[in-house]
């Protein structure tokens, strides 16, 4: 993540294969909207445990599975604006 945050002008955040979340680096870092980015940035390991910030529901829950059933066709992908160029996946949470 300190890779991404530091030679990245844009961020996608994708799961299982489709962009849930998008916008400026400091957007997303800083306002992430999605549950699933949000549990991302939870996971980031933090050098000194007492700094780390711990949040009990982040509100993302993981399926069982992480491939799609036969015969499965994701609707389409519809994004809400959150701030000047950042959206996020619409229903998602």
């Amino acid at each position: 993540m300190a890779v991404v945050e530091r030679v990245s002008h844009t961020v996608a955040v994708m799961y299982m294969g489709r962009i849930v979340e998008i916008g400026p680096r400091r957007a997303v870092f800083e306002n992430p909207q999605h549950a699933y980015t949000r549990s991302l940035m939870a996971a980031v390991p933090v050098a000194d445990p007492r700094r780390r910030q711990l949040r009990e529901d982040l509100g993302f829950k993981p399926i069982p599975s992480p491939i799609f059933p036969a015969g499965f066709e994701p609707g389409p992908s519809v994004y809400d604006l959150v701030g000047p160029g950042h959206r996020v996946l619409r229903g998602a949470d």
